[in-house]
């Protein structure tokens, strides 16, 4: 009997509705000062022609976020990141001038039934960027239950039951190699090249994309962006001679940043379209954060698609921060993030 391999995704009920699909959203005019960023994400568009996937959600392990302050802030993070975790979430972040720093980042999901990992190295430019990242993320499941049937001629029957056969484990990987650029006072563009390598059991998959963004000032502590995930439609390819395909995804966002009562307020909302991108009911996720930061400490929370979310960050010295992060989930267990960033 011919094992299927199971892809471990996004562990997530919304996930089972309208599979393979292409979606699409609605993006309102903008102003003359939007140019930028509607230019580059038409460009980047027009190179993906969508294409139906083997796996309907063969890239939403792309999609579970990375470091424990972004996701306490509901994923409404690609406007506002300014950390090591810019590779993932916006790359264009990287044109900001950023201190050398290495990022650690660990999860056990819904009571350990997924481990997340992610770890991210930051540092000056080189080449044609002025900022450069390199960052890992993986998720694994193990104990997931292979079945067989003791007659594979005959149908399935109370004589002929399923049994479990095998209990294999399964892996997920992403290498992203990021850069930022400025191409003007307030325009910052930015791209990721990514690797894919994915393990179920016996069987592998490998693949390669590319991420593109821009971020633009709106105006002071204003600031609008946007990230074009698998911009070519990325394919993995499995060594049983399948080929998923990852269709492209459109994250857009805007934050606020303002000083407040001796510390500063940050408020982010985004979005994201294409890909898998739809809730339960059809409509597209929406994401919204609150930090507060104050000397050492900043508290957060947010909503992702209507869950909460809370976080706590704590500077310990010059080099040092640690963030924890608390996601709630309606039908599984919620979920703890801890993040630790050093300089260096």
């Amino acid at each position: 009997m011919r094992r299927v391999p199971f892809s471990p995704e996004r562990v997530d009920e919304s996930q089972w509705t309208n599979l393979g699909g292409v979606r699409t959203m609605f993006v309102p005019p903008m102003t003359k000062r939007l140019l930028p960023i509607i230019l580059l994400v038409a460009v980047a568009s027009g190179t993906a022609t969508p294409v139906r996937a083997a796996s309907g959600y063969a890239g939403e392990f792309l999609a579970v976020g990375a470091g424990a302050r972004g996701l306490a802030l509901g994923g409404a993070f690609v406007a506002l990141v300014d950390d090591a975790s810019a590779g993932y979430w916006n790359p264009a972040a990287l044109a900001s001038p950023h201190p050398r720093e290495a990022h650690f980042m660990h999860a056990e999901r819904y009571s350990g039934l997924v481990d997340q990992d992610f770890v991210a190295i930051v540092g000056g430019g080189g080449l044609m960027f002025d900022g450069l990242a390199v960052s890992l993320l993986r998720l694994g499941v193990d104990g997931i239950e292979f079945t067989s049937v003791p007659d594979a001629a005959a149908p399935v029957g109370p004589d002929n039951r399923p049994v479990v056969s095998s209990s294999e484990s399964a892996a997920d990987y992403a290498l992203y190699l990021s850069g930022g650029r400025h191409l003007g006072e307030r325009l910052d563009v930015g791209a990721s090249a990514k690797v894919i390598y994915r393990a179920v059991a016996d069987f592998t998959a490998y693949g390669v994309g590319v991420d593109l963004a821009a971020r633009y000032r709106l105006a002071q502590g204003v600031t609008v962006a946007a990230n074009l995930r698998d911009a070519t439609t990325t394919p993995v390819f499995w060594d049983t001679d399948t080929t998923d395909r990852i269709q492209p995804s459109l994250s857009l966002g805007i934050a606020f940043v303002r000083q407040l009562a001796g510390g500063q307020a940050s408020f982010a909302v985004s979005s994201r379209a294409g890909g898998n991108a739809e809730d339960d009911s059809g409509a597209t996720p929406v994401n919204a954060g609150f930090e507060y930061q104050a000397g050492r400490v900043a508290i957060r929370s947010g909503f992702e698609e209507e869950r909460q979310t809370y976080g706590v960050g704590l500077r310990l010295g010059q080099r040092m921060t640690v963030d924890v992060a608390y996601l709630q989930h309606d039908a599984l267990e919620g979920t703890y993030l801890l993040s630790a960033t050093v300089g260096f």
